[in-house]
C-alpha cells in the first residue's frame, strides 16, 4: 500500500481521500436513511392494514355467530379497498374455512411454517413478497375466528428502486461537485506545482520546457514562485536559442563539408607527421580499395604499395616536414592482385592541426584511355586505308593522309564540304538507293565502286561505310573506309591467267590438279563418291587443217561454253591441252547420273557450230569416265591416266562412246 501511495502524483494524492471520504459519508448516510425510511413504511403498512381488518372484523362477528357464509363473503369483499391485499381468509378456531376473499390481480405466495410460526407469535410477519398478518375476531373479549390476511409488498420494493435512483443522481451530483472542487484546487496548487516539477525535470534532462501558464492570476506564494521560474527559463530558452542558432550554423556548415568531401570522387585522407592517416572520406573504397575506417590507422605508404617504396618514403617525409608538395605526381603501384595502378597525388599542409591532405585519383583508366586515343589516332594516320568521317548532315569532318594519297586532295580541301561534291554522282546514284537501304537496315554497308580523284582519273574501291552514334552528342556519324582495289585487280588478273586456259577461259592443268588435290583431301573425312570425265573431240585436227586455227580456236570457245552450261555450278569444267577436256562430277549417288551427264554433254558437243558463211560443223567426241571412291590410295596423274585411259578405249571402240574404267559402287 505504502509503494502504492508513494506512486502517486500530489494531485491523485489529494484528490483520491477526498473523494474517497465524500463517498463513504454519503453512502453510510444514505443507508442509514433507507433503514429508517423503511421501518417507517413498513409500521405504516402494517397499521393501514390492521385497521381495516379491525373494521371489517367487527361487521364479521354476526356473521361467524350465525354462521352466515355469504354475508360473511360479502363482507370480505370491503378488502377490495385496498389493491395490495391479495388474500384474506376467515377461519374457525379449529382452522376450518368460514369464508375468503382472492385478488385475482396479485400472486399470492404461501407463507413457510416458518413465516406462519412467526405470525402465529407475533400476529405478523414481513416476507420478501408479502406481509403475513392474523387478527381475531373479538367477542366479549373473546375470540370466535382469526382473519389470515396477505398483502402484497409491491409498493415497498418500488419504494427501494425509486430510492435507489434517488441516492445514485445524487451520488452523481455529489461526485461532480466534488470533482468540480477538486479540480479548482488542482488549478489554483497541485497544477502550477507539478508544472513547475515537470519543467525542472526537463531542464535537468537537458529538453525544452515551455512556460508554466496558471489557470487564474494569484499573488500568492504558488503564483510568485510560478512567475519567477518562469522568468528564469525565458533567459536560459533564450541563451539556449543563441546556442542552438550558432550550433545549427556550425552543423550546416559541417554537414555542407561533409558532402563536398563524401561527393568529391577522388580519395581524401588526412596524414600526421608520422605518416598515418587520421582522417579519410568514402571515395578510398573505389580508389584505394579500402574502406575509411579501415585505412584510419594504417601507413599511406603500406596502403598505396608504389612500386618503388623507398623513394616514395623520402618524398613523403619531405611533404610531412613542409618541405615540398605534391602536385599532380604520378605515382605506380601494384595491388595484391597483380595488377598496376596509376595513381595522381595533390598534398596541402593543414597548418594549424600540423596534418597534411592528400588528393589521391585512380587515373589508371584515364592513362589508358589517353594512351588508347593516341594509338587510335596514329592507326587512323598510319592506316594504308582512305578514312572519311562524315557528319549527320553529310559534310566531311575529317579524313586521313591515306584518303589523300589516293584520290588527291589535302585535308583542307575537302573538310566542310558535302560528300556530294566529291562523287561522280550519275555512277553514285545507280548505288545510293542499296546504301541508303542496307544503311537504314543494319547501319553497315559495303562494296566495290569506282571513285573519281582530284585529276579526273578513277581508282577501284572497296567501301565500308559504318553508321555509329556519338557518345557525347545526339548526332549520328558515319565512317567510310575505302580499300585501293588497283593492286589486289591486278593480282586477281595474274592469279586468273595462272589458273585458266586463254582461250577458253576454262580452269587449266594446273587448276585441275589444285581442284583435285583439294578433293582427295576431303576424301580422307567424307564418303562421297566424285566421278572423272576425260573428253577428247574427234578428228578435231580436220577442222584446223580445214578451216584454220582461228576456226579451231572458235570451235573450242563454244565447245568450253556447252560444257559449262551442261554441268551443274558446283562441278569443275577444265582444258587440258588441244581439243582435251575434263569434267568432274562431285558428287555422285548412282551410275545413271553419270551416264545421263555423259550423254548430255555428248549430245550438245554434237550441235552444229556455224563459222563464218554458211558453213556448219558437226563434231563429236569421246568420254572416258573414272569414279573416284573413299577407300581408294591415288594420287592426281593415277587418276587422270585411268580417265584418259578410258577415253582411248572409247575411242577405240568406234568414237562417240562412253568407257568407264571403274564400276559405280555405294560404300
Amino acid at each position: 500500500m505504502n509503494k502504492f501511495f508513494k506512486r502517486l502524483s500530489l494531485s491523485q494524492r489529494l484528490s483520491i481521500p477526498v473523494m474517497s471520504f465524500i463517498i463513504l459519508v454519503f453512502i453510510g448516510f444514505q443507508f442509514i436513511t433507507y433503514q429508517r425510511f423503511l421501518k417507517i413504511e413498513r409500521e405504516n403498512l402494517l397499521s393501514h392494514t390492521q385497521v381495516l381488518a379491525n373494521g371489517v372484523g367487527m361487521n364479521l362477528t354476526a356473521a361467524v355467530l350465525f354462521n352466515d357464509h355469504i354475508d360473511g363473503t360479502e363482507l370480505l369483499s370491503a378488502f377490495k379497498a385496498d389493491p395490495l391485499i391479495a388474500r384474506v381468509r376467515l377461519e374457525h378456531l379449529d382452522h376450518s374455512l368460514f369464508a375468503q376473499y382472492i385478488n385475482a390481480d396479485i400472486e399470492f405466495i404461501s407463507p413457510t411454517s416458518k413465516q406462519q410460526h412467526d405470525v402465529s407469535v407475533q400476529s405478523y410477519h414481513f416476507g420478501r413478497e408479502m406481509l403475513y398478518l392474523m387478527v381475531p375476531i373479538m367477542m366479549d373479549g373473546e375470540p370466535i375466528a382469526h382473519m389470515h390476511i396477505a398483502v402484497s409488498l409491491k409498493t415497498l420494493q418500488q419504494m427501494r428502486i425509486t430510492h435507489f435512483k434517488i441516492s445514485i443522481l445524487l451520488l452523481i451530483t455529489l461526485c461532480a461537485i466534488t470533482a468540480y472542487i477538486i479540480n479548482r484546487v488542482q488549478s489554483w496548487v497541485t497544477q502550477p506545482i507539478t508544472q513547475l516539477n515537470n519543467a525542472v525535470n526537463r531542464i535537468i534532462k537537458d529538453e525544452n520546457p515551455s512556460p508554466i501558464r496558471s489557470q487564474i492570476q494569484t499573488s500568492h506564494e504558488v503564483g510568485e514562485l510560478v512567475n519567477g521560474f518562469n522568468s528564469m527559463q525565458k533567459k536560459l530558452n533564450e541563451r539556449d536559442a543563441k546556442i542552438q542558432a550558432t550550433l545549427n550554423q556550425l552543423g550546416e556548415e559541417k554537414a555542407f563539408a561533409d558532402d563536398v568531401i563524401e561527393t568529391v570522387q577522388h580519395a581524401l585522407v588526412v596524414v600526421n607527421q608520422q605518416g598515418k592517416i587520421t582522417l579519410a572520406n568514402d571515395a578510398c573504397l573505389y580508389v584505394l580499395g579500402l574502406p575509411a575506417a579501415t585505412a584510419q590507422g594504417l601507413s599511406l605508404s603500406d596502403v598505396l604499395h608504389t612500386e618503388q617504396p623507398d623513394t616514395f618514403r623520402q618524398q613523403l617525409d619531405q611533404v610531412l616536414n613542409g618541405q615540398k608538395q605534391f602536385d599532380h605526381a604520378l605515382m605506380k603501384s601494384a595491388i595484391s592482385t597483380g595488377q598496376s595502378r596509376t595513381y595522381e597525388i595533390i598534398s596541402r599542409p593543414l597548418e594549424h592541426r600540423r596534418q597534411t591532405l592528400f588528393a589521391i585519383e585512380d587515373v589508371t583508366k584515364k592513362q589508358h584511355a589517353e594512351r588508347q586515343q593516341q594509338m587510335a589516332a596514329k592507326v587512323f594516320d598510319c592506316s594504308q586505308d582512305a578514312i572519311m568521317l562524315l557528319s549527320g548532315s553529310g559534310k566531311i569532318t575529317m579524313v586521313n593522309p591515306a584518303f589523300s594519297k589516293y584520290l588527291g586532295y589535302n585535308a583542307d580541301d575537302v573538310i566542310g564540304k558535302h560528300f556530294h561534291q566529291l562523287l561522280d554522282l550519275t555512277k553514285y546514284s545507280k548505288l545510293q538507293r542499296s546504301i541508303q537501304q542496307a544503311l537504314k537496315k543494319t547501319n553497315h554497308w559495303q562494296g566495290e565502286m569506282n571513285q573519281l580523284c582530284k585529276d579526273g582519273t578513277y581508282i577501284p574501291l572497296f567501301v565500308r561505310i559504318n553508321r555509329i552514334q556519338d557518345s557525347h552528342r545526339s548526332e549520328v556519324q558515319t565512317v567510310v573506309i575505302a580499300s585501293d582495289l588497283r593492286s589486289m585487280k591486278k593480282m586477281r588478273r595474274l592469279e586468273h591467267l595462272a589458273t585458266h586456259d586463254p582461250l577458253t577461259n576454262l580452269a587449266n592443268r594446273s587448276k585441275l590438279r589444285q581442284e583435285l588435290r583439294q578433293l582427295l583431301t576431303k576424301r580422307q573425312t567424307a564418303s562421297a563418291v566424285f566421278a572423272v570425265l576425260f573428253i577428247d573431240l574427234d578428228d578435231f585436227k580436220t577442222v584446223n587443217d580445214s578451216y584454220g586455227h582461228s576456226s579451231g580456236d572458235k570451235v573450242l570457245q563454244i565447245i568450253a561454253e556447252r560444257l559449262i552450261r551442261t554441268v551443274r555450278k558446283s562441278d569443275i569444267v577444265a582444258r587440258l591441252a588441244g581439243d582435251e577436256f575434263v569434267t568432274i562430277i562431285n558428287p555422285v549417288s548412282n551410275q545413271d547420273d553419270i551416264t545421263f551427264t555423259c550423254e548430255r554433254i555428248l549430245a550438245r558437243i554434237m550441235e552444229p557450230i556455224s563459222l563464218r558463211k554458211k558453213i556448219q560443223l558437226n563434231i563429236g567426241a569421246s568420254i572416258g569416265c573414272y569414279y573416284v571412291f573413299a577407300n581408294e590410295s591415288l594420287d592426281v596423274d593415277d587418276i587422270l591416266r585411268r580417265a584418259d585411259k578410258a577415253m582411248y578405249s572409247a575411242k577405240l571402240s568406234g568414237k562417240g562412246q562412253i568407257i568407264e574404267f571403274n564400276q559405280f559402287r555405294h560404300d
